[in-house]
């Protein structure tokens, strides 16, 4: 009979799998192009499930911490797909430090950026980006030869990779009208995404709901 623990284990399970499948369904990996089913998303309930999946997955060999900006209104995006996202960058985060005396350290932050603007291809418009999402971490960072190419797919440092978590990482931003880029710091790495708002607005205080901090 399982108890208490083991009984949440299970249910996070049944339902990431649930997650997964739906996930895959929708997107056929890579070769999808239906429109995305969006709606209205809390990003800290998104970063919430992350912290939730990767914290069972590593144990306590990697703390997790969050700096969140509690203001922050929805985001208009799939929140299956988004979990994906932020769950591959913060796996990537993980399976890449050296952790050594606890030293191991993920960092999600959350910002309204509102100067932020991405170029639309072949116009001379510019599309407000001003919700930002990071993922940082501690560990060796991405040498500066394998940079430009990490988004593409087939591109892995892992000797078991298959290269294809950041492409997918890279599609999904691009289909939710974002982006997403890799910044080297002088110890470890942070993936940046933006997004665009619900409504192009800024944000009003409010509490953040549904969210274990």
């Amino acid at each position: 009979m399982l108890d208490g623990n083991d009984r949440a284990l299970a249910k996070l399970i049944c339902e990431e799998t649930d997650r997964i499948r739906d996930l895959v369904d929708q997107m056929e990996v890579f070769s999808d192009e239906r429109p995305l089913d969006r709606a209205a998303i809390n990003i800290h309930i998104v970063m919430s499930r992350v912290k939730q999946l990767v914290a069972a997955s590593i144990g306590d060999s990697v703390a997790i911490r969050e700096d969140y900006d509690p203001s922050l209104p929805p985001v208009l995006g799939n929140q299956d797909q988004l979990v994906q996202v932020f769950l591959n960058l913060a796996k990537n985060a993980a399976e890449s430090i050296e952790a050594e005396d606890g030293a191991g350290e993920i960092i999600f932050t959350t910002a309204f950026r509102p100067g932020v603007k991405l170029a639309v291809p072949g116009s001379t418009e510019r599309v407000s980006l001003p919700f930002e999402v990071c993922v940082h971490d501690n560990g060796p960072g991405i040498s500066e030869d394998l940079r430009p190419h990490i988004f593409e797919a087939f591109v892995t440092t892992k000797p078991q990779g298959r290269g294809l978590g950041l492409a997918l990482v890279a599609k999904i931003v691009r289909d939710h009208g974002g982006m997403v880029e890799y910044i080297p710091r002088e110890r470890g790495s942070t993936f940046r995404v933006l997004l665009p708002m619900l409504r192009q607005q800024t944000p009003a205080k409010s509490e953040l709901e549904g969210v274990d901090r």
